[in-house]
């Protein structure tokens, strides 16, 4: 007596989107920021901002006794400039000469990394002293501290009547922030600039907010044993502000187009390779597979099953070659 088909579960086999991410909890910083000081000390007279304000560039945060000294600052702050844009010319030669070593191979990747980072401390330098002597500058004339560009106030060190005699507020700049991440060293063959990276938190759930790799090392933290990596997020909605937490996701490999299986539907051999159970002309067919991205419970699988196959994903374990099967659900 023939023995009655075995219900299973198949799936088609369809085209979809698969990547190989990475995810690491980190916490946002502002893409860029100015620290406005006072070099030469004067008398708070009014604090116009507190902290989390949003400004834009040219309000007033700060008003000041204004008097002779602030001839003095401008001088100081001008000079500040001078010294960052000559320190930035000089990184930026080193970073040249630099990148020509390394990719002749002369050059170690830890030593051109502290190349690049010298080159992006010296520019962020500049930017401050910059912010710095525009701030001077419109204090100079009227006991005024202005913002140096739109963006959100993150620090104030300023009280009325007090004497200011160095900082006295922080303006992050606004729509732009970083998240510092370290991923495993297993990950460093596929990490590099450019690669599209999503953040996701708890105070907004179910939200994606979407951003690149801008910055990825070339070697291993000698310290953590970890890769950093370098994440801009720009914000158009203003929500993301910094210091928010979350975790972040990098599609370190996509594959587009790929055929897709959920992971139930491959069956382990003893050789520690996949087979795939399909149903051709209502009997099983097992095939072995190769398989490429694995994406959470989901696998490419690049040879062995075809676009349009029936595969088995429940009740594959109880089939084999020649066994009359019945589908039972899709």
């Amino acid at each position: 007596m023939e023995e009655p088909p075995v219900p299973v579960t198949v799936v088609v086999a369809a085209p979809d989107v698969i990547s190989r991410t990475v995810q690491a909890p980190c916490r946002l910083e502002a893409g860029f920021e100015a620290v406005l000081t006072v070099p030469v000390p004067s008398r708070i007279e009014d604090v116009m901002v507190s902290e989390g304000d949003t400004v834009r560039q040219g309000d007033t945060l700060v008003r000041l006794a204004s008097d002779d000294s602030y001839e003095a600052a401008l001088g100081s702050a001008a000079a500040m400039v001078t010294a960052a844009r000559s320190a930035y010319g000089y990184a930026g030669d080193n970073l040249s000469r630099a990148s020509d070593l390394f990719e002749a191979g002369a050059l170690s990747p830890s030593d051109y990394d502290a190349a690049v980072a010298a080159a992006e401390a010296a520019r962020a330098a500049l930017e401050g002293a910059t912010a710095g002597y525009e701030a001077a500058r419109a204090a100079g004339g009227s006991g005024i501290v202005s913002a140096p560009f739109d963006g959100r106030v993150t620090r104030v060190m300023a009280r009325p009547g007090n004497t200011a005699a160095g900082p006295l507020l922080a303006v992050a700049g606004d729509g732009v922030l970083r998240a510092e991440l370290l991923v495993a060293e297993r990950h460093l063959p596929w990490v590099r600039e450019g690669l599209p990276a999503s953040f996701t938190s708890a105070h907004f759930p179910g939200e994606v907010f979407q951003g690149e790799v801008v910055s990825a090392s070339a070697s291993v933290d000698p310290l953590s044993g970890l890769v950093p990596l370098t994440v801009q997020l720009p914000d158009t909605s203003g929500r993301l502000v910094p210091g928010l937490s979350g975790m972040v996701t990098v599609a370190l490999e996509t594959s587009e187009d790929a055929l897709v299986l959920p992971g139930r539907a491959l069956i382990a051999t003893d050789g520690g390779g996949w087979n795939a159970a399909l149903i051709r002309g209502g009997t099983v067919t097992v095939v072995p597979v190769e398989t490429g991205i694995r994406q959470g419970n989901s696998w490419e699988v690049i040879s062995g099953v075809e676009f349009g196959d029936s595969v088995v994903v429940l009740g594959n374990h109880l089939v084999s070659d020649g066994t009359r099967v019945e589908a039972v659900g899709r």
